[in-house]
């Protein structure tokens, strides 16, 4: 887990100067300066910062609630052996879009109900998710059935698909004996 947030902390994000922001270095890593308006990309953990000061804001990384309402729709109605295709950094993009909507709730109801509504439709999708990734892991799932997985799914899948098969060949073996 620690390495994924790590990952998804590392990841480069768009952002748009929302004043000056002047030239600096933070933990080793410089920034050039960016005038008013200018667009720029940033490691999401310097994007927080950069947001939390009211220096920039994100552009184009967030997952909507809209989006994400078709996502769960549409991950809902394929069958147990198909996973839809998501968007291009799904889970880092997941994971800015809570980040961003609990940093704006305080105390606003209807946020913290949007917020509560996007956790529940994305732990559904992850679930869903999760769920067909073991079942095909133990099947031993075909390349087309495995082309919609995330990195990160695939990097779960191979490794339940590894530990599957190897504890299915000690099984058989058995048999052998």
């Amino acid at each position: 887990m620690e390495n994924l947030l790590f990952d998804f902390d590392n990841v480069s994000v768009k952002m748009v100067a929302l004043r000056k922001i002047p030239k600096m270095e933070t933990s080793g890593l410089p920034l050039k300066g960016y005038e008013e308006k200018e667009e720029f990309t940033v490691n999401l953990w310097v994007a927080k910062e950069l947001v939390e000061s009211g220096l920039a804001r994100f552009v184009g990384e967030e997952i909507e609630l809209s989006d994400l309402n078709n996502i769960h729709y549409n991950e809902r109605i394929q069958p147990l052996d198909r996973l839809v295709l998501l968007p291009e950094r799904f889970y880092p993009r997941i994971y800015l879009s809570i980040f961003n909507i609990r940093r704006g709730i305080k105390g606003d109801l209807v946020r913290i109900e949007m917020y509560n509504k996007f956790l529940g439709m994305f732990r559904d999708v992850l679930e869903g998710r999760v769920r067909k990734i073991i079942r095909l892991a133990s099947l031993g799932a075909s390349t087309d059935q495995i082309k919609n997985l995330t990195p990160e799914e695939k990097t779960l899948y191979n490794e339940l698909s590894s530990l599957i098969s190897g504890w299915r060949s000690s099984m058989t073996r058995l048999m052998e004996e």
